[in-house]
């Protein structure tokens, strides 16, 4: 076989012109079946793979007059090509595998030999397990666009049969459009130019340079993280478009693929096996094939492909570079294509599953052209690494993001550019920059993205403040109705100085509430701001309660509409936060004021307090060990979203500091883990809770966050469930000042009933335990104490209608109530989830 680098797998040239194009299919010549990823050689040297149906397409600017096709277990064949033939059938014929003898003694299907020495040797491959440092830089390319010569550009006739005659209804020139503007410009283009730095014991880092999406002055900071082409063979886990498969060289891989040798590859620095991988079980949406070269003395891998083929077609590949002074094989090309799929099977992107719907044909409606611009087009991105550098001093901070991205990355100017593009940028590029920058300053789009950015957030985006959609509304039984209005001033006011207040009126309690606040930025990069404020305001008594708030957003809190004790607060508090690493956060916060509670209830001391003032100072910090970040101009943004995450907390109360009447200490705890399996379920674990030492009133205590009216009649108890809340657990029914909490949660992944109806169904328990030292300091409430053991399970069965579902819990154990329907809770539940 000829010398040859790799097979480079060709599907549609870039930024050429194709002269010559031809198809094709390969076939066994006895059984004509068709041979996917036969070899395909140009008289010139470059090649192609023919897919799974045996298919192959080539395009090339120069003349063809044969190539040659091989694959394992047939005689390779040379084809001439015959003056202007477009269509080749080629068949081959088998033959006595001539692969090398060292593959053919196994008595195994030798594929599987070869695929477990590539796992076992993973560790001696992978550039972090091998390497002690390395620092490249990366020029990023991503456009959608389509070949003009892919279109036609005739005009289409649109006719209506009607009793045997043909009535034109209309002429369609939107293919005749559509290539003219192709032509000129793509449909969309961005580049990023980004440098990775790596040291073993820390998370590799990337720097974006210069940044440029078109339509955009300043990018998207989401999208700029969400890399298409970085995704590794060599992780247990392959993610390819946000969702994950197992990787073809896991150590579970044998379990789940099959594997075939295709062929041998010679180059420079030896040869590679090529060994073909496919999943054993057909499952609703389409799993990973491909193609691996793998090197047949290390074992490392110099190339690998993967593909889905589905309602899209999805195909990423990776390519190797061999460093022989290091001994290892660098990766120096990644490139993912996204086009229109040939079959109606199922894909999985980013989460969520991709399916259309098909209309049934209308036999009295004739074209005469059957495909349209979508059929044409496609998404490529590609990335070329450059300036490599490999067991070199690095400076790499602990404290970094793990994505920083310049100040001055969305300015940078040509010369900047053309110095580091890898590949120039065409007359068709920039004419598509400028196209798409007009047509989005008319359409107002960056100001669009912005706020759908902000709303998800809950927030409403304005010049200068943001708008906190969760101050609007809220209803609870002690306020009642409750109109208010809050927000945050933005990045457009200032980078380093935020402002923030919101106000509140309640129209059954007839009061006002407020609060106001500011903060000042001491250091952008681990992300450090001290800042002061003023509340005067209620929260629910003995809530479990952290200084880090939850980031999903919920216009409405169906639970606090059954809550009815709260205390009301007024004070003042000087707070400061910083990062220590970008997934351990910390917080402090030092607060004076007055509490009132706001139901009849006297704290019993050395004389009975209604009221009292506290003076608190709280530490608590947040870690995330396997959360990513991303330091932007707007600020620190997720990257990943990783578990599990830990929140502790320390308040401590000191007595006679600032006429403070109370001295205690409070610990609380949350911890959360999440486990997504490669089948789409996940199973979840909460555990949380707390303990006070020393004089604690009621308000800072523990409730168990209960989620329960014992209403009569019954159907009166059904309401909405709560967030991780015990269903069945009544309101203020127990009181603890130690307890601990422990829920499991096991999501299934949607199952189908039809196109429209796909339910998701959640199987949980909860369990609490907890006591009191001292309950008849407390008056005026009657509780009980948890010292049993309190358990409930349920079913959850979310949308089920147009995203709205249904729960039932049940109450058992030690605290089960006499009568079944006391057990019984039955809520609603709505899936709309708006966290970012």
């Amino acid at each position: 076989m000829k010398n040859l680098l790799f097979c480079l797998l060709v599907v549609i040239p870039l930024f050429l012109t194709a002269q010559v194009k031809l198809n094709g299919i390969v076939k066994d010549s006895q059984t004509k079946e068709p041979l996917p990823f036969a070899t395909i050689i140009l008289e010139n040297g470059i090649g192609d793979l023919t897919d799974t149906e045996g298919n192959f397409t080539i395009n090339s600017s120069s003349s063809i007059t044969y190539f040659t096709v091989s694959y394992v277990g047939y005689k390779s064949k040379k084809v001439a090509i015959k003056g202007n033939e477009k269509f080749i059938t080629v068949l081959l014929e088998p033959s006595i595998e001539n692969l090398k003898e060292v593959v053919l003694i196994a008595e195994e299907n030798p594929a599987i030999k070869i695929i477990k020495k590539t796992i076992e040797n993973k560790s001696s491959n992978a550039i972090q397990k091998k390497l002690t440092t390395y620092n490249f830089t990366t020029y990023n390319k991503l456009l959608v666009t389509a070949e003009p010569d892919s279109i036609s550009s005739k005009i289409d006739s649109v006719f209506s049969i009607k009793n045997g005659e043909k009535k034109l209804l209309r002429v369609d020139s939107s293919n005749y459009n559509f290539k003219k503007d192709i032509e000129k410009h793509h449909l969309y283009l961005t580049e990023k130019i980004s440098e990775y730095t790596y040291q073993r014991g820390k998370n590799e880092k990337e720097t974006i340079l210069a940044s440029r999406m078109a339509g955009f002055k300043n990018p998207i900071y989401e999208l700029l993280s969400l890399n298409l082409e970085k995704f590794s063979f060599y992780e247990e886990v392959y993610r390819l478009l946000g969702t994950n498969y197992i990787n073809p060289i896991a150590n579970n891989a044998l379990k789940n693929y099959n594997y075939k040798i295709l062929d041998s590859v010679t180059h420079k620095d030896g040869w590679a096996y090529m060994i073909y991988f496919k999943p054993k079980k057909v499952k609703e949406t389409v799993g990973l094939e491909g193609v691996l070269y793998i090197n047949s003395e290390s074992y490392a891998l110099e190339k690998a492909i993967a593909e889905l083929k589905g309602i899209i077609h999805v195909k990423a590949s990776q390519q190797f570079e061999y460093k022989k002074e290091y001994d290892v094989w660098f990766p120096v090309e990644t490139q993912i294509l996204i086009k229109k799929g040939d079959n109606q099977e199922n894909v999985n992107i980013f989460g969520g599953m991709v399916q259309f719907s098909t209309s049934k044909p209308n036999d009295s409606i004739v074209r005469t052209k059957q495909k349209d611009p979508s059929d044409a087009s496609y998404l490529l991105s590609k990335s070329k690494n450059f300036d490599i550098h490999i067991n070199q001093p690095v400076t790499l901070i602990n404290s970094a993001a793990t994505v920083e991205i310049d100040e001055n990355a969305s300015n940078r100017n040509d010369s900047f550019w053309e110095r580091y593009r890898t590949d120039s940028i065409t007359k068709r590029g920039l004419e598509t920059y400028r196209v798409i920058d007009s047509a989005a300053k008319a359409e107002k789009v960056e100001k669009k993205i912005d706020i759908a950015r902000k709303i998800v957030k809950g927030y409403f985006p304005t010049k200068f403040v943001d708008l906190d959609l969760s101050q609007l509304v809220a209803f609870n039984n002690y306020e009642g109705f409750r109109l208010g209005l809050g927000g945050i001033t933005n990045t457009n006011f200032s980078k380093k100085i935020r402002l923030e207040a919101a106000l509140g009126y309640g129209f059954r309690d007839k009061a006002v509430k407020y609060r106001f606040g500011s903060s000042v930025r001491l250091n952008r990069h681990n992300n450090t701001w001290i800042g002061a404020g003023y509340t005067n305001d209620i929260q629910e008594a003995a809530k479990l309660d952290f200084l880090f708030k939850e980031t999903s957003f919920s216009l409405i809190n169906p639970r606090n509409l059954n809550i009815s004790q709260f205390f009301n607060y007024k004070t003042y508090n000087v707070n400061f936060q910083h990062d220590i690493f970008p997934n351990l956060e910390a917080k402090l916060k030092f607060e004076h004021g007055k509490f009132q509670p706001l139901f009849d209830y006297q704290f019993l001391q050395d004389e009975p307090l209604t009221n009292y003032d506290l003076t608190t100072g709280s530490i608590a910090v947040e870690w995330t060990p396997f959360s990513e970040y991303m330091n932007s101009p707007i600020g620190k943004l997720a990257v990943k979203k990783g578990y599990p995450k830990i929140t502790a907390q320390v308040t401590k109360s000191f007595k006679d500091l600032a006429n403070g009447d109370l001295n205690f200490t409070q610990y609380n705890f949350k911890f959360e883990h999440v486990i997504k399996l490669i089948n789409k379920s996940s199973t979840s674990f909460l555990v949380q809770g707390g303990f006070v030492h020393g004089d604690a009133p009621l308000t800072h205590l523990y409730n168990a966050v209960p989620n329960y009216a014992l209403k009569n009649p019954w159907i009166k108890r059904v309401n909405f469930s709560g967030t991780n809340a015990f269903e069945t657990m009544i309101f203020n029914e127990f009181i603890s000042d130690k307890y601990i909490s422990i829920q499991a949660r096991q999501n299934f992944a949607k199952f189908k009933i039809s196109n429209r109806f796909r339910p998701t169904l959640s199987l949980v328990t909860r369990f609490a335990i907890g006591d009191i030292e001292h309950p008849e300091n407390h008056f005026g409430i009657n509780f009980k104490t948890m010292n049993k053991g309190y358990w409930e399970s349920g079913m959850v069965m979310n949308s089920l209608f147009k995203g709205f579902g249904l729960a039932t819990f049940y109450r058992y154990g030690a605290y089960s109530n006499p009568k079944f329907s006391d057990n019984l809770a039955v809520k609603l539940t709505y899936t709309l989830s708006l966290d970012f």
